[in-house]
C-alpha cells in the first residue's frame, strides 16, 4: 500500500507523545514482532494486485497458511531455539484471524517444547485492517476447536469490522466484506499500545500482520520476518 501523507502532530500533543516514550524507556520493554507465514490470499495477490484493473476477491476467508508459510513458521521456530528466545520472551499476543493462530502454533506450540510455558493472549485489536475476504474471521467456537491452546472466550462472535452500522447487520451477512476506514483501524492499535504499554512483561512477542505491523512501526514486514524493538521506538503517530 502507498503510504499517506499525514498532517504534522500539533505541538500540544508532541509532550504528551514524548513524556510516555521518555517512561518506556526507563522500563525498557522490548517487542518482537513476527509476521504471519506466507497465505493463499499473499500467493493470490502476488499475480494479482489488490486494487489493479479487474481485481476481484477471491473469496479466501480467514485465509490460511500455504505450505511455505508452515515451513516459514516451523524455520523461524528453529531461530529462536537457536538463540535461546524462550528465555527472553515473557508473553506472545496474537492476532484472532486463523493465519496469525497457525503462525504462532508452529513459531512456539506445535512442538509442545520450549515455549510451552510461555502465557499466549488473543488480541482482537491486532487483527487486520480490513481489506479483502481474508481478513473476514471466523467464529469463536470455530476458532476454539482448531485451535484448543487459546482461549478465544472473550471474543464476540464477530469481532472483525463489519461496516459503519455493524451492530445492526444481520449475523447471516458476516462473509460482505467493509472495507475499515483507517481512522478506526488506527484507533484500535492506539488501544493496543495502551493495552501492551500496560503490561508488567519487559519482552512480549506480536504475532500479527503486514498493516498492523507498517502502521505502527513504519517497516515493511515480509512473510514470516521477526524483529525486536524497544516499544519507545513505535510510531508516535500510526499511519500508513
Amino acid at each position: 500500500a502507498a503510504c499517506a501523507s499525514i498532517t504534522p502532530t500539533p505541538q500540544s500533543m508532541r509532550g504528551e507523545y514524548t513524556k510516555r516514550n521518555s517512561l518506556l524507556r526507563k522500563e525498557n520493554k522490548f517487542v518482537t514482532f513476527i509476521r504471519h507465514g506466507q497465505t493463499e490470499m499473499n500467493e493470490f495477490l502476488t499475480n494479482n494486485p489488490y486494487r489493479s484493473s479487474g481485481f476481484k476477491d477471491p473469496g479466501y476467508y480467514d485465509t490460511m497458511l500455504t505450505p511455505e508459510g508452515i515451513a516459514q513458521a516451523k524455520r523461524l521456530n528453529s531461530e529462536f531455539k537457536r538463540t535461546n528466545m524462550k528465555d527472553q520472551i515473557e508473553l506472545i499476543m496474537v492476532s484472532p484471524l486463523t493465519r496469525t493462530l497457525q503462525t504462532a502454533h508452529h513459531v512456539f506450540f506445535e512442538d509442545g517444547g520450549d515455549f510451552e510455558q510461555i502465557p499466549k493472549l488473543v488480541i482482537p485489536q491486532l487483527r487486520e485492517k480490513l481489506w479483502l475476504s481474508s481478513d473476514v474471521g471466523s467464529n469463536p467456537s470455530r476458532l476454539a476447536k482448531t485451535f484448543p491452546g487459546f482461549n478465544f472466550d472473550h471474543l464476540s462472535d464477530f469481532w472483525w469490522y463489519q461496516g459503519p452500522n455493524q451492530h445492526k447487520i444481520p449475523p447471516e451477512s458476516w462473509q460482505i466484506v467493509h472495507e475499515e476506514p483507517d481512522h478506526e483501524f488506527m484507533e484500535r492499535l492506539e488501544k493496543f499500545r495502551e493495552i501492551i504499554s500496560s503490561r508488567p512483561e519487559k519482552h512480549i512477542a506480536v504475532v500479527a500482520h503486514w498493516g498492523v505491523i507498517y502502521a505502527m512501526t513504519g517497516i515493511d514486514f515480509r512473510n514470516c520476518e521477526a524483529r525486536t524493538l524497544e516499544l519507545s521506538e513505535l510510531r508516535e503517530k500510526f499511519r500508513f
